[in-house]
């Protein structure tokens, strides 16, 4: 009988975890490090974040990634439960720094963290050299025995491997909701979709941090951003409380409070496309690209894909 190693028993995990896709955490995460990344390493890697060159957009090491996985099949990121990537930081000495990012959004299940940390981290290596910086952001609760670190001893040999873990239920609210850096409204509301799934109360955390963002004194593009992150992963359905919420928005909007696209610009972008499924779901998305919809609403709108929409804007 052919014994089945970890390795492979973490794949079929892998595509266990992908056949039962919902929310697409993996482009979330990574449109979240795109944007604003230097915020996330500032709150979650502060040592880092100041030997890193900030004026030089950190690189997506995709390729490296799909190789040390032996795979050329870019679906395995596409998972409802984590997100995995590496990224390469320029340093202000010339140098780089790696970094394994993971994001855990499930609860009970997907396997063994840790040991998943440590496979990541040993095929990074096997491949490439390279001790990575590891950083995983828990944004639901785990099982209760589970550790923070991959530990192993056997025959007098013993391994332990120790990263950074960003556990969102043990970050404090109020200090979340009063800081000055933009990320952390961004992993507030991630924490508190994690735990509220009713309806009425996504409606009140997002009439919350609608009237908070709209305090701050950032940017207009950092707002519109923001926002279109909160409402992506605190996403409100019931039809009624999306009314309700368009009028919050519009009344901060005359206030001269807010400015960032409109919450119920989704609801009409819908409503193009399906006037429009004749002329075709890429000639509608080109339009909405014109008029200044976020690729983010316009692939969830259309059907479409993040990446096939990007593409259509080049």
């Amino acid at each position: 009988m052919k014994m089945r190693c970890k390795a492979d028993d973490l794949n079929n995990r892998v595509s266990d975890s992908v056949r039962n896709e919902r929310f697409d955490a993996d482009g979330f995460w990574k449109d979240i490090i795109d944007r604003f990344f230097y915020s996330l390493l500032k709150r979650t890697l502060p040592e880092l974040y100041m030997e890193a060159d900030i004026n030089v957009k950190p690189r997506f090491l995709e390729k490296e990634f799909r190789d040390i996985l032996n795979t050329g099949n870019p679906e395995i990121h596409k998972s409802a439960h984590f997100a995995d990537y590496v990224l390469e930081v320029p340093l202000k000495n010339g140098c780089d720094e790696w970094i394994l990012f993971h994001a855990e959004a499930q609860a009970r299940g997907g396997g063994n963290l840790p040991e998943r940390m440590n496979f990541y981290r040993c095929l990074i290596y096997a491949h490439y050299r390279r001790e990575p910086t590891a950083l995983a952001i828990i944004t639901d609760t785990r099982p209760q025995l589970e550790t923070k670190k991959y530990s192993h001893s056997h025959y007098g040999t013993r391994i332990v491997y120790e990263y950074n873990n960003l556990v969102l239920r043990e970050l404090d609210d109020d200090e979340l909701l009063s800081s000055d850096n933009p990320i952390s409204l961004v992993l507030y509301a991630a924490k508190v979709a994690a735990k509220n799934k009713k309806e009425y109360q996504k409606y009140s955390y997002l009439r919350k941090l609608s009237g908070l963002l709209a305090e701050h004194g950032w940017s207009t593009d950092d707002k519109r951003d923001l926002m279109l992150f909160i409402e992506r992963i605190i996403y409100l359905k019931d039809k009624k409380l999306v009314e309700q919420y368009g009028k919050y928005r519009r009344q901060l909007d005359k206030e001269g409070k807010i400015m960032y696209i409109p919450f119920l610009e989704r609801e009409k972008a819908k409503e193009l496309i399906q006037s429009g499924i004749e002329q075709g779901k890429e000639e509608m998305a080109r339009n909405l690209l014109v008029k200044g919809v976020s690729p983010d609403i316009i692939a969830e709108s259309a059907g479409l894909s993040l990446e096939q929409v990007r593409s259509l804007a080049n």
